[in-house]
């Protein structure tokens, strides 16, 4: 009887284990890659155990059939030979983001097999013994060795073609698993008694799993679910196999607030309870096969629709940090009852530990085939966000379906996105002044300074309303931040400003801009070059930028106050208005809004006029200088001045103009106090 060492076929079946055991416990996408390096573990597995029932067939060899031998050996090799081939294919797939291979590379891939397996059942198998050691040689072998050597082959040159698709890192697992393989085959080729198929097979397997199959990758630490990037992928897999998709997303429009309450790690358990809810709403009855979906459908039904734990069903993903979403594969009308439940659980408190959370929130489902105008799962990705940052919950719905007019309010936003963009890089802005009059000397001392931005071939006129959230939203606000105050700047300098008159002009900061550390130093880089004191500049500042910029907003005051620069709170009363806020930091005036002057003129005034009038005292006693914004009529004038408001702005006095208008204002502003004197 022979004797073989089968102590190393032992160890790497254990350690096999080890990894399909990791594998199958954690959760999976069910993309088309999964699957075909699922097939792959299979193969492994039978052909680790065809390993070593091999070996003992062949230590009883006068006991056990030929028949049986052969049979035992022809299975080894061919699953050897499928858990390449399934390896060549997995590398095709990734290649060409989860799409299908092209019909011309599947065919020559079959017609590769076709050789192989021809020679595994009617090739020659023959056995040479020597010194207790057994080895199999014949043109069966020879058929394994010489396909195996050819996939590797085909599999290290898809790594260099499709460098644009798959990571770097990951391309060299890939290499080092095939080269490893391969050396395995030559080895045995050569030194038949040395039975390392086995662990150079794992090896493989265990190189790729670590770096691309390794599911830890796809799932969101905090909540659980799956991930923004197994989202995409997910995306990827479905719009390439032309699948028609519903998203269904839960946006907690107060996150934020949440987390300021209760803490970073309880919003993502509130998150993770919304996650799980989902789940357990649409019943986890999705599968990316149709004869496993129907499989599951019916175990369900048959199990009073009690969840199922299985690695290749649907789950929610953690898409942004407060939106999760779950994809449905389903007609809209059979979900109905499923988006009533779960727009009834977001409208009651949440229980988190000892906590009860009421949250702010809505649906957002989106058709893929009523948006089919998308040409890449980033524009569909896109349009989640846009609905995300523009619905919210309302008293009568807190479902919102994407429509026609949702589109077409998208489709503006993304060109005048583009537009921005453009304006940005060619400096295409306009800027208007809007004159100060003061009124105890009757002059127009200052102006405020405004941005315009204008494309006459698509939109037209766009409000900075629109554009500045989307200049902050894409991080260009900085840029534009930038044009602006040089702008101005040169504009000051070329028409001599300081030297007719005026006295300062006010430049609004955005909230962000507030919040970067280079803004000071921006700011100097420009006066000095246009050579603008600082102290014809005043910076604008909204009291909501102001709450939200937090201590880095107080340090570049500081910083810009002692060059020189001068401050206002913009738009007072329209944000937190907190008067307490008044004391941590100094404003050179405050500029009243003109939902707190408009009111006054209305038929009942008397408590506008109480408010008015006491914030006009207050801001008195604080020694800030007043400025009233929106003063349309006469009557307004007179009525703010009587009660110490002496600087005025608005459409009574002149409309935002251009700089040549509002130069030739001045100009004849100068010309009619001359006249007088």
């Amino acid at each position: 009887m022979m004797i073989l060492d089968t102590r190393i076929q032992i160890v790497t079946i254990c350690f096999f284990i080890i990894v399909y055991s990791d594998h199958i416990r954690n959760k999976k996408l069910p993309l088309l890659s999964n699957y075909f390096f699922s097939m792959m573990l299979f193969f492994t597995a039978g052909n680790l155990f065809f390993d070593l029932v091999k070996v003992y067939t062949i230590i009883y060899m006068d006991v056990v059939s030929p028949l049986i031998n052969r049979l035992c050996n022809q299975l080894f090799y061919a699953t050897l030979i499928m858990i390449v081939a399934f390896l060549f294919w997995y590398v095709e797939i990734l290649g060409h983001n989860q799409k299908r291979m092209e019909w011309k590379k599947l065919t020559f891939s079959l017609l590769l097999l076709l050789f192989p397996m021809y020679m595994i059942v009617f090739g020659e198998l023959n056995y040479y013994i020597e010194d207790n050691h057994v080895y199999a040689y014949g043109s069966m072998t020879d058929a394994f060795s010489l396909t195996v050597l050819i996939y590797g082959i085909m599999i290290i040159i898809d790594t260099f073609l499709y460098k644009d698709t798959i990571g770097k890192d990951n391309r060299f697992a890939i290499r080092l698993g095939v080269m490893v393989l391969i050396g395995g085959v030559v080895v045995q080729f050569f030194n038949h008694g040395l039975l390392t198929l086995g662990v150079t097979i794992t090896l493989m397997i265990l190189f790729i799993y670590l770096s691309l199959e390794n599911p830890k990758e796809y799932v969101d630490e905090d909540t659980g679910t799956f991930n923004k990037r197994a989202f995409h992928l997910m995306m990827e897999e479905k719009k390439e196999a032309d699948r028609s998709l519903i998203l269904v997303s839960v946006v907690v429009d107060d996150l934020n607030k949440i987390q300021t309450m209760v803490g970073h790690d309880r919003t993502n358990h509130v998150l993770k309870i919304i996650g799980d809810q989902m789940n357990e709403v649409f019943q986890l009855e999705e599968h990316f096969h149709g004869k496993m979906m129907k499989q599951v459908y019916e175990f369900s039904m048959q199990h009073k629709r009690k969840k199922i734990r299985n690695t290749f069903l649907s789950s929610a993903y953690h898409t942004r940090s407060n939106v999760m979403t779950f994809l449905v594969e389903q007609p809209l009308e059979s979900i109905q009852d499923q988006l009533n439940q779960l727009s009834m659980f977001i409208k009651e408190p949440i229980t988190c530990s000892q906590y009860t959370i009421a949250i702010k929130a809505h649906i957002d489902v989106i058709l893929t085939d009523v948006y089919k105008e998308q040409s890449s799962c980033d524009e569909v990705y896109e349009m989640m966000n846009y609905m995300a940052n523009h619905n919210e919950a309302r008293s009568d719905t807190n479902v919102h379906f994407l429509d026609e007019e949702i589109i077409s309010q998208k489709m503006r936003y993304t060109t005048i996105e583009n537009i921005l963009r453009d304006a940005i890089a060619n400096q295409g802005f306009d800027m208007v002044y809007q004159p100060i009059y003061h009124s105890k000397t009757g002059d127009f001392l200052s102006a405020e300074a405004l941005v315009r931005l204008t494309d006459t071939t698509t939109v037209g006129f766009v409000s900075p309303e629109e554009f500045i959230p989307i200049a902050e939203k894409k991080g260009m606000i900085m840029e534009l931040g930038q044009i602006v105050f040089e702008k101005v700047c040169a504009f000051a300098r070329k028409k001599c400003l300081q030297e007719i008159g005026i006295e300062y002009i006010e430049v609004n900061l955005s909230g962000i801009q507030c919040m970067h550390p280079d803004l000071p130093s921006q700011l100097q880089k420009i006066m000095q070059k246009y050579e603008i004191t600082p102290g014809f500049i005043n910076l604008e500042i909204t009291e909501t930028a102001f709450v939200e910029s937090g201590e880095m907003l107080q340090v570049n005051m500081h910083e810009l106050r002692d060059m020189g620069c001068s401050f206002s709170m913009d738009d007072f009363g329209t944000g937190y208005s907190n008067l307490s806020r008044m004391a941590e930091v100094t404003y050179d005036l405050v500029k009243l809004d003109k939902s707190l002057i408009w009111p006054c003129f209305s038929e009942e005034s008397g408590k506008a006029n109480a408010i008015l009038e006491s914030v006009i005292r207050l801001l008195h006693q604080l020694n800030v200088k007043i400025v009233a914004e929106g003063v349309e009529t006469e009557e307004m004038a007179i009525y703010l001045n009587e009660h110490g408001v002496t600087c005025l702005q608005g459409y009574y006095y002149s409309k935002p103009i251009g700089e040549e208008a509002y130069y030739n204002f001045l100009l004849n502003d100068q010309r009619g106090r001359l006249s007088l004197t």
